[in-house]
């Protein structure tokens, strides 16, 4: 698009997502550069619909929100600001909605105007920020001190949003119009001192501040005399203090904003209980909620958790406020003071439980418990298994968590007195797993000890460190024995998966390279040293080699990529691969679907 000097360029900002929290920056920094801003109407029917109608159902519905107001732009704007927003800080990440949003836009809209969507990423630093922000202001100008000094006037902007947040106490829409209006007379609107219960409010501005989407739920607990504190109230130092309570360091970027201001609010003993929104099908917020809930009641305090989609009835929501608020009014009292996470017990490892991938982790059971005298449990994956993990894990959370969570249950059942698992920062929702089932076991009255893999792991020297301590500190020389060991089999049987992929879609009798694996796993479990699994690789592959086969056929080739625990767990993805192999495909993975990969040297920073 040509700069145009004769007329105003007019930039369109939607009303959702990260409007509530940003939106003072970008309008100062587009309004600064000579361009008009515009803003979306607020929610109403028609936005909604428009963003229902052009998303698939599984969308949550904040996005389709945001759609809908993206769509209302179209015709009044030549620009339409839908930035990617990756990371705000270093090692914590947004949700992969916002991540996504632009290109997700520019999918569903049809025809929109020219889209802004500059990466921002505070992991590659704030050099890399300002550079996307001079590349937008070319858009508007070339002129590079306007471009400073419209940085320099947004960041100021922005500060002084901040400071009637935190300094004044306002609520974000107060703040709002207090720093955009003339008269800059906002105050907060006072509640009696005889109120009738004090509750925290938790969720993400895009929730709490859209008063069509929560039916106006602040508005209807004021006119029950209940007093309302919200997140962004609260000190950004303060928050992560009181997040750091409950989590080792933080994940995701809006964990501030649920689970640090819901500790922060249960520390208070003014506060009576907690409200949390959340919307549908929010994958963070599924975890973060079901730990918040757990904490909530530890504290012997009321918690009220209302999710939203877009069928949500005000009746329904308004029936279950009063019943809180009531229920509140019956139970102001003084509580005691914040129960402190509970440690692992320390002591020796005896039983050693660990979540099952496919039988992979089978090949180790006999040469772990041979060399460190521990006991190995991977239990296979049954639908007992899936049952257990469904019944204790939270409705929203996805099918790995609960599956995972049910092989723990079943560990613990045989006798496990310690638990181990990889979490990871930056990979979906893997990172918050542990947080979570840690808490969801211990409530089950279950006695263990969780040992976690996590990035303080990362390198060789993390990960030797880790294997000393799950070998109850065994000697140097059978570590590194039983690692080489382990590493061997892990290779050989995964280069003995992809001859079976091979094999598959070409057996005459359909079933036989499968009956092979089978014996395969036992075999390796069998072999103690580098020489017995050298027989055992040639055994079998000679094995495999035998079986009739119709060198005739041409078989479709497919490729299956996904989750890696999904893609790796037969019972779980029901056993697809064998499936298509019996119907004459040859199958195809990724390299990351195959666990020697990470055993490379150039792999062990993966594993945190």
């Amino acid at each position: 698009m040509k700069l145009n000097n004769s007329k105003k360029l007019r930039v369109g900002i939607p009303r959702g997502l990260f409007y509530y929290r940003d939106f003072p920056f970008w309008k100062t920094f587009f309004e600064e550069l000579g361009a008009e801003v515009l803003i979306s109407p607020k929610t109403n029917a028609k936005i909604l619909e428009e963003g229902i109608s052009r998303l698939t159902g599984d969308v949550c519905l904040p996005v389709k929100t945001f759609c809908g107001h993206a769509f209302s732009l179209t015709k009044s704007c030549d620009f339409i600001f839908i930035p990617s927003i990756y990371s705000l800080e270093k090692k914590v990440y947004n949700c992969p909605k916002f991540v996504g949003l632009p290109d997700l836009m520019k999918s569903v809209i049809g025809n929109p105007p020219k889209i802004l969507d500059p990466d921002i990423n505070l992991e590659k630093g704030k050099a890399n920020f300002y550079q996307n922000l001079k590349e937008i202001a070319k858009n508007f100008t070339l002129d590079q001190q306007k471009i400073k000094i419209a940085i320099k006037k947004a960041e100021e902007t922005q500060q002084t949003f901040e400071t009637f947040l935190k300094k004044e106490g306002l609520f974000l829409p107060q703040a709002l119009e207090k720093l955009f209006s003339q008269t800059r007379n906002v105050g907060i609107k006072e509640i009696k001192e005889n109120s009738s219960a004090t509750v925290g409010l938790v969720s993400h501005p895009y929730l709490l501040y859209d008063e069509y989407l929560n039916h106006q739920l602040i508005d209807k607990l004021e006119r029950m005399q209940v007093k309302v504190f919200f997140p962004e109230q609260i000190s950004k130092e303060e928050l992560r203090s009181a997040l750091l309570e409950l989590v080792d360091r933080p994940y995701w970027t809006c964990e501030d904003e649920i689970i640090g201001a819901g500790i922060y609010f249960l520390q208070k003993k003014e506060v009576d209980g907690l409200i949390c929104l959340d919307a549908f099908g929010c994958g963070p917020d599924s975890l973060m909620i079901e730990l918040l809930k757990r904490y909530t009641k530890e504290k012997n305090k009321i918690f009220l958790h209302l999710r939203l989609d877009e069928h949500t009835a005000e009746a329904g929501l308004i029936t279950r406020v009063e019943a809180f608020v009531d229920n509140l009014g019956q139970r102001r009292k003084n509580y005691s003071s914040f129960l402190p996470v509970r440690q692992p017990k320390e002591g020796e490892i005896k039983i050693l439980g660990i979540p099952n991938m496919g039988e992979k982790f089978s090949i180790f059971k006999k040469t772990f418990t041979e060399k460190f005298g521990i006991i190995l449990l991977s239990p296979p994956v049954t639908q007992k298994t899936i049952t257990l993990g469904v019944k204790y894990s939270p409705e929203d959370t996805c099918l790995p968590f609960k599956a995972i969570l049910g092989g723990f249950i079943e560990c613990l059942e045989q006798g496990a007195d310690t638990l181990v698992m990889v979490t990871s920062f930056n990979a979906c929702r893997m990172g918050y797993y542990l947080k979570v089932q840690e808490k969801i076991l211990q409530d089950l009255g279950f006695k263990f000890r969780f040992l976690k893999l996590h990035s303080k792991n990362r390198g060789i020297k993390g990960a030797l460190s880790m294997a000393k301590l799950l070998t109850n500190n065994a000697p140097w020389s059978k570590i590194f024995s039983f690692l080489w060991l382990g590493i061997v089999k892990l290779r050989i049987l995964d280069e003995i998966e992809r001859e079976i992929q091979k094999i598959r879609p070409l057996e005459i009798k359909k079933g036989q390279a499968d009956k092979i694996y089978r014996e395969i796993i036992e075999a390796i479990d069998e072999a103690g040293n580098i020489p017995a699994l050298r027989k055992v690789k040639k055994e079998y592959l000679k094995k495999l080699r035998k079986i009739p086969k119709d060198e005739k056929i041409k078989p479709l080739k497919v490729g299956i990529v996904g989750e890696l625990y999904v893609v790796a767990e037969p019972f779980v993805n029901m056993d697809l691969e064998k499936e298509l192999g019996k119907q004459g495909v040859l199958v195809e993975r990724p390299k990351s679907t195959f666990f020697s990969e990470y055993t490379r040297l150039f792999h062990f920073n993966s594993l945190g």
